[in-house]
């Protein structure tokens, strides 16, 4: 299988995961992306992640099969399950909200860029995409972006160690999301 299907496929999985992500939340829709600015949403409810293992408002994901952890707030949950060619981990708030991470396999180095991903995916809409690197050092992609079932969405992708990561989260979160990625380590 070449890269571009594998790309193809996990774009159209993660869509597929996004769906269920709104079904399952029982989310209100994200405002129209064409009335808002980025800067305009804000969080549904303001978190603070300190990285502490001891700080009692926060849970610690472990994944070993990839080798990584993050912190997470106490009332969110966090499931992990196959999906096609990858793994999908949703983090979902009790009373609804999220954000899931879909990781396949990738065999090229990074980082990524816009115009790599718009070879493979010509008709994915990305919006203020930035290239930075994260705060455990990785170099990742960030965008907004717009998905069907969720509206306006916040995207972080990045490779590591032969795979591709793919951090989609409402922009409304976007905030909360940005916390947990920086206490999120690989051993």
């Amino acid at each position: 299988m070449n890269k571009k299907t594998i790309i193809i496929i996990a774009i159209i999985v993660v869509l597929l995961a996004g769906a269920l992500l709104f079904l399952f939340l029982n989310k209100k829709p994200a405002p129209n992306s064409a009335e808002n600015t980025e800067n305009e949403f804000a969080p549904q409810q303001t978190y603070t992640l300190t990285p502490s293992k001891e700080d009692s408002k926060n849970n610690v994901f472990t994944d070993t099969q990839y080798g990584f952890s993050f912190q997470y707030p106490k009332d969110f949950t966090v499931t992990k399950f196959q999906e096609g060619e990858g793994d999908t981990i949703l983090i979902q708030q009790k009373e609804g909200g999220g954000f899931q991470v879909f990781i396949s396999p990738f065999d090229e180095e990074g980082p990524l860029t816009k115009e790599r991903v718009l070879q493979d995916l010509p008709d994915l809409k990305i919006e203020n995409a930035e290239n930075r690197v994260l705060k455990n050092g990785i170099p990742a992609l960030i965008f907004f972006s717009q998905e069907e079932s969720l509206g306006k969405t916040r995207e972080v992708w990045f490779i590591k160690n032969g795979n591709l990561y793919q951090v989609t989260t409402t922009a409304d979160l976007d905030s909360l999301v940005a916390q947990i990625i920086a206490t999120w380590k690989f051993e």
